[in-house]
C-alpha cells in the first residue's frame, strides 16, 4: 500500500551573516604580510577600523554564512557578554591574510552585533549590491529584534562601560566588551594543511550536509560557481572574478536575469497570491540543492543531462558561461513572454495542494523539455497543448496523491520518474477522447496497491497557515485566468501575449474587444493549433 506523506516540516528560517568576513582563496600567492601571531581575540579585532578585521578571510569554498537561526545569534551574544565558555577560534596565516578554518559564525554574529547588520543593512547592501530577499530583511529584522531583547544593542552597551548610573548587571555586562577575548588557537603548515583541518574540523560538530559537500568538493566546476551566483543574483563573493572579463560580465547578466525567472517574486506564508516563483524559497539550503539539480539537466543538451562532478575545473568561464546560458534557454520555454513560451503556472505544475513547492515536479518538467528541446520534437509541444486543460485539471484533482506518490519512491527514482508522469499524461490525454485516473498513473509508474487520499483533520479550533494557504490555492485556481487558446491556467505576471482575436489581416483591430491575453507559445502557433489539433479558435 502507498504510504501517505507525512505534514511538510516548515523550514527554519537562519540569518544571513555572509557579507561579515570575506572570502579569498587559499591558493593565493601573494607577499609574505609579517604579522606576530595573537594568542587571543579582542572584539576590537572586529572593529571597523581594526587592522586586524581587515586581513581576516574565510575560505572561498567555506559554506555561506547563513546557518544560525536568529535564536541560535542572540543566544551566542547573550553568551558572550555573559562570559560563558565559547569554544576557541582556529586560524591560519597565509601569507598576505588570517584565515578563519572554525569560528567564522562566531566571529560573523559579533561583528554583525558591532555593526547592526544582520543580513539588511549597508554592510550586507553593499555586498548584495542591495539584491537582499524579503525574507533575508524580515530574518535580520527578527534577530535584531531579539538580540535588543536579551542583550541590547552593542552601540548602547558600550557606552555604559563606565555609567555609574546603569543597572550593575548592564554595567557588567558593558565592561566584558573591553575585557573579554575569544580563545584562539593556530594551524601551521601550508595551504594543503589548512584545507585538511578545515575538512576534519567541519565533520564535527554541525557537520556539511550533502549539498555543502558537493559544492566544496567541486567548487571550480561549472555548475558550483553556476548555482551559487545565481542564488545571489551575481553578487556577493565573487567565486568567478578569474573568469575573463568578456565571462564575468556575462556571467553576473545571466544569474540575474536566472534569478529573477527563479525566485521572483518571493512567496509569502500563508499564500495571498498564486503569483508564485517557479523555484520555491531562496533559503540556501533548499535553493542550492535545487539549482544543482536544475543545472545537472538544463545545462547541457546531453542526453540525462550532466552531473556537477562531471565537468572539468572551469578556468576560464567558457563553460560556466554556457551551462548558464543553456539553463536559461530551458527556462524561457518554460516561462516568460518570449514566443516559445509555454507560461507554465507554478501554481499548478510545481506546487502542492497547500501551496508548500515540490522540488521534483519542477525538475521532472525540466527534464522532459530538455528532452523535448534534445531531439527537436517539437510536436510534443503541440500535442502538450491539446491536453493542457485536463492535464492541468488532472495535477489540480490529485495534487495530494502525487505527493503520496513522491514520498513513496527513492530520491533517486523522483525526478525520472515525475518527469516520465508528465510525459504519460500528454500521451493519454492529447486524445480528446481519453481520461486519466489516477490509479492508471500509479500502474503506469510501476506501483502498486490502493492510494487513499487521507488527509490530516485539523481538530484545533485556530485555522492554520498551512489551511489559509490551502483554502487560498482552492479558490483563487478557480477564479484564474484561462488562455483562450488551450484555455489552460494563464499566469500573466510571469508569461503573457497580447493579440488580436479577429487578425489584423483579416481587418481585425487593436480595439480592447478585439484583444486577449494567451499563452506566448499559443498565440504565436495560434493558426497552425487551431487547423492541426482541432483547438477552436475563441469567439470575438
Amino acid at each position: 500500500m502507498l504510504m501517505m506523506p507525512p505534514e511538510v516540516e516548515r523550514v527554519a528560517k537562519h540569518t544571513d551573516l555572509d557579507a561579515m568576513i570575506q572570502r579569498e582563496d587559499f591558493g593565493i600567492e601573494e607577499q609574505p604580510y609579517n604579522l606576530d601571531l595573537m594568542s587571543d581575540f579582542p572584539i576590537s579585532h572586529l572593529a571597523k577600523e581594526a587592522p586586524v578585521r581587515k586581513l581576516l578571510r574565510k575560505p572561498d569554498f567555506q559554506r555561506e554564512t547563513n546557518r544560525w537561526t536568529p535564536d541560535q545569534v542572540a543566544t551566542f551574544i547573550a553568551s558572550f557578554v555573559d562570559s560563558e565558555v565559547i569554544p576557541s577560534l582556529i586560524l591560519w596565516k597565509a601569507p598576505r591574510y588570517i584565515f578563519v578554518i572554525d569560528g567564522g559564525h562566531r566571529l560573523s554574529a559579533l561583528r554583525a552585533w558591532m555593526e547592526d547588520d544582520y543580513g539588511d543593512r549597508s554592510i550586507s547592501q553593499d555586498f548584495y549590491k542591495t539584491e537582499i530577499s524579503k525574507v533575508q530583511k524580515d530574518v535580520a529584522d527578527r534577530t535584531r529584534r531579539l538580540i535588543e531583547q536579551r542583550v541590547g544593542r552593542y552601540s548602547t552597551l558600550i557606552s555604559l562601560v563606565d555609567s555609574q548610573s546603569a543597572p550593575e548587571a548592564i554595567r557588567k555586562r558593558a565592561q566584558v566588551l573591553v575585557t573579554r577575548a575569544l580563545p584562539l588557537q593556530w594551524i601551521t603548515g601550508d595551504a594543503k594543511v589548512a584545507e585538511t583541518s578545515f575538512f576534519k574540523i567541519n565533520s564535527q560538530g554541525t557537520p556539511l550536509d550533502d549539498t555543502e559537500k558537493l559544492l566544496i568538493t567541486n567548487r571550480h566546476k561549472p555548475i558550483a560557481i553556476s548555482a551559487r551566483a545565481i542564488l545571489r543574483a551575481g553578487s556577493g563573493h565573487k567565486y568567478w572574478s578569474g573568469f575573463s572579463p568578456e565571462c564575468v560580465t556575462a556571467t553576473e547578466s545571466v544569474t540575474q536575469e536566472l534569478y529573477d525567472h527563479i525566485f521572483k517574486p518571493e512567496a509569502e506564508e500563508p499564500l495571498k497570491t498564486l503569483e508564485l516563483p517557479l523555484g520555491g524559497s531562496v533559503s540556501p539550503v533548499d535553493a542550492l540543492a535545487l539549482l544543482i539539480d536544475f543545472l545537472g539537466i538544463a545545462g547541457t543538451r546531453e542526453k540525462d543531462g550532466k552531473a556537477i562532478d562531471k565537468y572539468d575545473d572551469d578556468l576560464t568561464g567558457n563553460q560556466t558561461v554556457s551551462v548558464l546560458e543553456n539553463a536559461l534557454k530551458l527556462l524561457s520555454r518554460m516561462a516568460g513572454n518570449q514566443s516559445a513560451s509555454l507560461g507554465l503556472h507554478p501554481a499548478v505544475y510545481f506546487y502542492n495542494e497547500k501551496g508548500k513547492y515540490s522540488r521534483f515536479l519542477f525538475l521532472g518538467m525540466t527534464a522532459v523539455i530538455q528532452d523535448k528541446l534534445r531531439n527537436n520534437n517539437s510536436g510534443f509541444f503541440k500535442e502538450f497543448t491539446v491536453a493542457r486543460q485536463r492535464l492541468e485539471q488532472f495535477l489540480i484533482d490529485n495534487k495530494s496523491l502525487i505527493g503520496t506518490i513522491l514520498q513513496n519512491l527513492s530520491r533517486q527514482q523522483r525526478v525520472p520518474r515525475m518527469k516520465d508522469l508528465f510525459e504519460f499524461l500528454v500521451n493519454r490525454l492529447k486524445d480528446r477522447s481519453s481520461k486519466v485516473k489516477i490509479e492508471d498513473a500509479i500502474s503506469h509508474l510501476g506501483l502498486q496497491g490502493r492510494v487513499l487520499d487521507v488527509r490530516v483533520t485539523q481538530t484545533a479550533a485556530r485555522i492554520t497557515d498551512d489551511t489559509r494557504s490551502t483554502l487560498y490555492v482552492r479558490e483563487a485556481i478557480k477564479k484564474a485566468l484561462r488562455c483562450p487558446v488551450c484555455n489552460g491556467l494563464l499566469d500573466p505576471s510571469k508569461s503573457v501575449s497580447y493579440n488580436h482575436i479577429i487578425p489584423k489581416r483579416s481587418g481585425g483591430t487593436g480595439d480592447i474587444n478585439n484583444a486577449q491575453m494567451a499563452h506566448p507559445y499559443c498565440n504565436s502557433n495560434k493558426d497552425e493549433l487551431l487547423k492541426v489539433v482541432g483547438l477552436k479558435r475563441p469567439k470575438g
